[in-house]
């Protein structure tokens, strides 16, 4: 029996591995139970006797891919100091993920995006709720920038997000449409030119 417990959690571990390729790649309404069963060599009843349901899984996916997407792109940049050191790793790390050719790449929220009527409202709020959850850990690192006196007082840090999140999505769009091989490099370019233009300027000597 016990057995038969850890096979089966080990096929749903796989089925949500497999539902997150699926998503990074075409959005969660493209995660439907034919395409797993297929991708995983298991029937129909098979998957579903796993998941309960397809929303159930979209869910779980959501929420494991929010936990990744911490752990991989920001957690590791929190051993940087405070402030710019900190929110360039992330950044970095960022964009040389999604970049990758990784299918497991940091993309899922960005895909969603241009699907989002297909998620339940369930797995709506749970984006969201990630969503809020990166961006309150970038903001948290932008003010400390700030209050260390490397990035300009005026700035508007909800304007700064915008605009890295904005290189981020262009990134994703160059490296997966267009296919370019230079798009990580390209794109910490255009970051570093956005922070040098809201950098605090070097006191005379």
């Amino acid at each position: 029996m016990q057995a038969k417990t850890k096979k089966s959690e080990l096929t749903r571990n796989a089925i949500i591995e497999a539902g997150i390729d699926i998503a990074v790649r075409y959005g969660l309404g493209a995660v439907t139970v034919p395409i797993l069963a297929e991708k995983l060599k298991l029937s129909n009843s098979g998957v579903f006797s796993r998941i309960g349901s397809i929303e159930t899984l979209r869910l779980a996916l959501v929420e494991e891919y929010g936990k990744r997407f911490l752990a991989e792109i920001f957690f590791p940049a929190l051993k940087k100091p405070h402030g710019l050191d900190r929110l360039d790793a992330m950044v970095e790390s960022w964009i040389r993920k999604i970049c990758s050719g990784d299918g497991n790449s940091m993309a899922l929220f960005e895909v969603t995006a241009f699907s989002m009527d297909q998620a339940a409202h369930d797995t709506r709020e749970i984006l969201v709720g990630n969503v809020r959850a990166w961006r309150g850990v970038m903001m948290r690192t932008v003010m400390q920038a700030m209050a260390h006196r490397q990035l300009r007082e005026d700035i508007d840090p909800a304007s700064l997000l915008f605009e890295i999140h904005c290189l981020v999505l262009g990134a994703l769009y160059e490296y997966r449409i267009m296919n370019d091989a230079n798009t990580a490099d390209k794109a910490m370019a255009s970051y570093r030119a956005l922070i040098q233009r809201v950098k605090r300027p070097a006191k005379a000597a």
